[in-house]
């Protein structure tokens, strides 16, 4: 029974390893009829300098969508991100705008940032476009105000469609959203920079709203949940359209990522050419991988996925076995676990001299070794998480888990 419940106990660290490894809950809109619904929020309305940031990733990279809207007719806008005719149109101040060829690539994630100024003297320091920490150069239409249109009537203002009312929305998005932020400053070139990677932890200065879209079970049934509130509690959205339940129109795991079932491995990328790579090998393709699927031994993998306009190569993962002979499971005692600064591992039975690694759930090598019976390995700078051992000898291959406190 007690090597049962050790083998029980290994295969549901397999799944946590997996749950881990999928990227973030994302909000996943299904180009047809869905929306996110802020309600007459004047959050961007009336405002005289602000940032809005949104993480995003694109399905698809034809037609004409809207990113984030809120305006009554085409004279009547607070604000308007859409691609219309192949190129970005950014609408502020009532009916001006600026303008930029764009074209997303369907294997990219994208963080965007709309930084106003009513304070500048001139349109290009009044209303600027960041794509992926890049000013984009913009044409101008008119003057852009010195304070943000409030809409009257007063407008919805939304995510995913372009929105007149009740009755009439187009311009759908194909695509999830990741992350959406406001800020009541204009971020610098340099603070944008350093936020197009990491999420708004919610306590930063300046910082108006947050949205993080993690308020559902990935690919699980929503369909309890019709409207939640951001980080700071100030703005609410409601779903609208959406099913809630499944692997679209729902909370989804990240768009750019993969998904692991025991030993296979899968790009959640459609329809894009995939090459495996073995990223303890310094990243060498793997001969014949070439399928979305990937049934891999134990290591560290990742995909390189192209959609033949863009092309990504997703993070590693780290695959381990979901099963151990019985034979192996007591040989060594790995301790304290938790551990805050010494990690002992202990080799109770086998007298040969064995190699150790010590891996992040990513497939990271941060430390290995060799020992015979005890080796002491000080961990005291390891960041806190954790961490996986591999320890292996002539005929096998051990896994342990540890959690660094």
């Amino acid at each position: 029974m007690k090597k049962l419940l050790l083998l029980l106990g290994f295969l549901i660290l397999i799944t946590s390893l997996a749950e881990a490894q999928s990227d973030k809950t994302w909000i996943d809109l299904d180009g047809s009829n869905d929306f996110l619904d802020f309600g007459t929020d004047n959050i961007l309305a009336g405002k005289s300098q602000f940032t809005v940031e949104m993480r995003v990733h694109f399905d698809s990279n034809s037609g004409d969508f809207t990113l984030i809207g809120q305006r009554n007719a085409d004279n009547n806008r607070t604000i308007v991100l859409q691609r219309w005719a192949g190129a970005f149109y950014l609408f502020l101040s009532n009916g001006n705008w600026g303008t930029c060829s764009f074209i997303p690539c369907l294997t990219n994630i994208y963080h965007l940032a709309i930084v106003y100024d009513g304070n500048g003297l001139s349109n290009d320091t009044r209303l600027k476009l960041y794509i992926n920490g890049v000013l984009q150069t913009l044409t101008y239409n008119g003057t852009i105000d010195l304070i943000s249109y409030t809409t009257s009537p007063a407008a919805n203002l939304v995510l995913g469609c372009e929105h007149n009312g009740p009755s009439t929305q187009l311009q759908f998005l194909n695509g999830q959203f990741g992350e959406w932020c406001v800020w009541n400053y204009p971020l610098t070139a340099a603070e944008i920079n350093n936020r197009v990677v990491p999420e708004v932890s919610g306590s930063e200065n300046g910082l108006l709203e947050y949205f993080h879209f993690n308020n559902g079970i990935p690919n699980g049934n929503n369909t309890t949940i019709t409207s939640f509130a951001g980080g700071k509690g100030i703005c609410t959205i409601t779903t609208v359209n959406l099913a809630m339940n499944g692997s679209s129109s729902n909370f989804t795991g990240g768009p750019v990522s993969v998904t692991v079932d025991d030993n296979v491995i899968t790009s959640n990328l459609n329809g894009a050419s995939y090459q495996w790579l073995d990223c303890n090998n310094n990243f060498a393709i793997i001969p014949g991988a070439t399928a979305q699927s990937y049934t891999a031994t134990p290591g560290s993998y990742a995909v390189h996925v192209s959609d033949g306009f863009c092309s990504d190569t997703s993070d590693c993962t780290l695959i381990i076995p979901s099963a151990v002979p019985d034979l192996q499971l007591q040989q060594f005692i790995i301790y304290p676990n938790p551990v805050a600064d010494e990690l002992i591992i202990e080799n109770k039975t086998n007298k040969e001299k064995l190699f150790f690694e010590i891996l992040t759930t990513t497939g990271q090598v941060v430390f290995y070794g060799d020992m015979m019976e005890t080796t002491v390995v000080q961990v005291a700078d390891f960041a806190a998480g954790i961490y996986f051992i591999k320890i292996t000898g002539d005929n096998f291959n051990e896994w342990r888990k540890v959690v660094k406190d």
